[in-house]
């Protein structure tokens, strides 16, 4: 019978009690150089009511919930002891062990814990607001691969922001985000700007997501095209050696028919100065036909030119 009450006190159940694994609830490590004790408390905040242990981090202000507590601590006190340990070591298993050394302290409770772990944040909170604000103010789209890391990148920094005090609005920060798109999004931040209301941060992120989607595959359309395109005017360009071939054709042919004639005047005696002559009609004629294969030439080189510069665009 003097077991009974012990018996009864572990019989107890609280929701807090049955958690195994803080990490599986909190998936966020706290560390001095992330910056993310935004993130982290309010996922805190979350499990912490959720299991119904709220009061242990963050007291009752409004007088009649102040009263509410005090009873229900005082009416079982060890259980409440022993709950204000467990939300202890949330706190100690979320945080980097930079942050434990610096807020563990013998016999301490789950509020002055939690104090201490604001209180590293908050330090030099006027300096900290100025750095992340040019931070943000600076971010674009241009400094990375994809709009969803781009966004990620806006949404860390406005979670600093309101940790420092000078959070950013939803509204302030689809702004932003529209403000750091590059030139292939103009038209996407165009009609956005249109719209009467702005949506919400995370709609307009999902919509510029689609609208990544869409110029990605525009853009591997074009890209066939063009390559289609460029394979076409290879195809022609390649007749070009052979009308340079006619004109050699022709060249030799007339050389001949010079030749021809010169022999013809040799005949007649006019050896010497027919043979001059021929000399100088042939030359005119290579000179002639030579003029045409350069001027030839220069053409495909520039249709060459041509179809490189369409292929570069």
């Amino acid at each position: 019978m003097s077991n009974s009450p012990k018996n009864s006190e572990t019989t107890k159940y609280h929701p807090a009690l049955s958690i195994s694994n803080v990490k599986s609830l909190i998936p966020i490590t706290l560390d001095l150089e992330s910056s993310q004790h935004h993130s982290w408390a309010a996922l805190f905040k979350v499990q912490a009511r959720v299991h119904d242990v709220l009061e242990h981090i963050i007291p009752p202000t409004e007088k009649e919930a102040i009263t509410a507590y005090e009873k229900t601590k005082a009416a079982d006190l060890p259980l409440w002891k022993r709950l204000d340990a467990v939300v202890l070591q949330w706190i100690y298993a979320t945080v980097s062990i930079d942050i434990l050394t610096s807020i563990l302290v013998d016999d301490d409770s789950a509020e002055q814990a939690w104090k201490r772990v604001s209180a590293l944040f908050h330090d030099n909170q006027n300096s900290r607001a100025m750095y992340l604000n040019k931070e943000f103010t600076n971010t674009s789209l241009a400094d990375f691969s994809t709009t969803n890391a781009y966004c990620n990148r806006l949404k860390s920094l406005s979670d600093q922001l309101a940790n420092v005090g000078a959070p950013v609005n939803d509204h302030n920060l689809v702004l932003k985000m529209l403000q750091g798109l590059t030139e292939p999004y103009s038209n996407f931040v165009t009609v956005m700007q249109n719209k009467k209301n702005l949506p919400l941060f995370a709609t307009a992120r999902s919509k510029l997501a689609l609208e990544e989607t869409t110029l990605l595959e525009r853009t591997k359309q074009e890209a066939l095209v063009t390559n289609h395109n460029y394979s076409t005017h290879d195809g022609s360009s390649s007749q070009t050696p052979h009308q340079s071939n006619n004109f050699s054709g022709c060249a030799k042919s007339n050389k001949n028919r010079n030749n021809n004639k010169n022999h013809n005047k040799n005949s007649r005696g006019g050896g010497r100065q027919s043979g001059g002559d021929g000399q100088a009609s042939g030359g005119r004629g290579s000179n002639r036909w030579g003029g045409q294969i350069g001027g030839g030439g220069r053409s495909v080189q520039q249709q060459w030119n041509l179809m490189t510069d369409r292929h570069t665009l």
